[in-house]
């Protein structure tokens, strides 16, 4: 299952640099700012003179590799284009095109020629360059774990056949480029990726916008590529980074120059930084967000949270410490009705949380991460029972008891919501004793004397003699 990581980020840090300054800065630091690479600016006054521009280039040699250090096209206006250019049938076609081309030589040039002799379109020239580079470049986990950047010209990542975001977006505009389309370089924040991205408040991550018949469509190379999982890179091509709709890459890409957006409204940082850490799945699984909007949540010992989600969409909630250490799956209790999902959480112990919503579709067997919450718990919640599959996939209800251990020798009072059910039966599994629930439509109910801790939920569905486990209580 693939995981994504969040890095929180300071608020912004207001500047007294001058217009000079900011051109300065743009030069200088390019998409390298996601190495944290400032030492020159950090050690100048704020503002700068015209005299001072004449030493920019002697002081950066100083304190950098010029190989690493790029710049950043404005363009005046750029024009969102439409996504949805070919069938997801001719982009797998070109993405095993891509897969196919074999080239193990340091020259964009030479690469570009081998594209252009399988390419029919614009669109299909930028398409093969995004999937040849994400199919045959490597993130290096290493030199962004240490900072120690190494030279990242597009015939370098060619010979090396691995780099960082810079890397990735540099060879892109390259090769774009020697295949006659116009590309730019943009440099901003990335947030909820599988990446090693630095925690500097303006600039950690760097991706492309490329041109194709007058309009600009945004990619990232690098997210596009794969993951990193406990420390190594894993190559896993996403076909989502390429021609990313702007609405739904500004939620993980804050460009410094809010025109790469490419929005009517754009967001401010704020609005950026306060949104949940969303994935692709969030947009495939037709998400929306609406008992709460922002990513950080502060709540008691428990918390309850709805959300809308898509047809036949099968949701799940786990909690992880701050560290991303599992917390036991029985402290979160997810429910599915319609496209309505309910997400309870309770907490062991008072601490940072991260809430992570995982969905699928009924084809798939993994769940996927969607969304991710930080939670700051003030108290100590109840566990839950533990649920099973079958409950998700019956979109089953659970509405007493909600905690997971039932006093024993005592009535618990027992209501469910079954959709689609013909019985409900408590089973008692050390006495062997099985006690039908009353049906009144899809509710299931009855009173019950616990003698057992062992205890669980089960219900029969037309066409089937087998009793599925709902839920266990301990």
């Amino acid at each position: 299952m693939t995981r994504y990581r969040s890095y929180p980020s300071r608020p912004q840090k207001s500047s007294q640099r001058s217009d000079w300054g900011n051109l300065v800065l743009a030069v200088v630091l390019g998409v390298v700012g996601c190495t944290g690479l400032k030492l020159w600016l950090d050690s100048q006054p704020p503002g700068f003179s015209l005299a001072q521009l004449a030493q920019v280039s002697e002081s950066v040699k100083q304190v950098a590799n010029p190989n690493i250090l790029v710049t950043t096209q404005r363009i005046q206006n750029p024009i969102a284009g439409q996504p949805r250019q070919f069938s997801a049938q001719t982009a797998a076609r070109l993405d095993q095109t891509a897969k196919q081309i074999q080239y193990n030589g340091t020259s964009v040039e030479e690469l570009a020629l081998k594209i252009r002799q399988v390419a029919n379109s614009d669109w299909e020239k930028a398409r093969l360059a995004y999937s040849w580079i994400t199919q045959n470049i490597a993130y290096d986990v290493m030199m962004a774990e240490t900072r120690n950047i190494d030279d990242l010209r597009p015939e370098t990542v060619l010979a090396r056949r691995e780099t960082i975001c810079s890397g990735y977006a540099n060879l892109y505009q390259a090769l774009a480029k020697a295949l006659g389309l116009d590309a730019v370089i943009i440099e901003g924040f990335g947030k909820g990726g599988d990446f090693i991205v630095g925690d500097d408040p303006d600039v950690n991550h760097a991706w492309n916008g490329v041109k194709i018949n007058d309009q600009w469509y945004l990619l990232d190379a690098t997210w596009g590529a794969g993951s990193v999982n406990k420390g190594q890179f894993q190559f896993k091509f996403n076909p989502h980074y390429f021609a990313t709709e702007p609405k739904q890459l500004v939620v993980s890409h804050f460009p410094r120059e809010s025109q790469w957006q490419l929005l009517s409204t754009p967001y401010t940082r704020l609005q950026f930084d306060q949104l949940p850490a969303l994935t692709p799945h969030f947009f495939r699984d037709q998400f929306a967000l609406e008992s709460h909007q922002t990513k950080q949540i502060r709540t008691g010992g428990d918390l309850d949270l709805t959300l809308r989600a898509g047809p036949n969409i099968q949701v799940v909630a786990k909690l992880q410490t701050q560290s991303g250490q599992d917390v036991e799956e029985n402290y979160t209790l997810s429910q599915n009705q319609g496209d309505q999902v309910t997400i309870k959480a309770a907490f062991p112990q008072p601490g940072d949380y991260k809430l992570l919503i995982l969905s699928k579709n009924a084809n798939e067997e993994t769940y996927y991460q969607a969304i991710a919450y930080d939670v700051s718990a003030q108290g100590i919640g109840e566990p839950f029972p533990k649920t099973y599959g079958s409950f998700t996939e019956h979109q089953v209800k659970l509405i007493s008891p909600l905690r997971r251990s039932l006093p024993l020798n005592q009535a618990s009072y027992f209501q469910l919501q079954v959709p689609g059910a013909e019985k409900v039966m408590l089973v008692d599994r050390d006495r062997r004793k099985f006690t039908p629930l009353t049906r009144t439509g899809d509710i299931f109910t009855g009173s019950e004397i616990v003698n057992s801790p062992n205890l669980m939920v089960a219900a029969q569905f037309p066409g089937n003699d087998k009793f599925w486990t709902l839920v266990e209580y301990e």
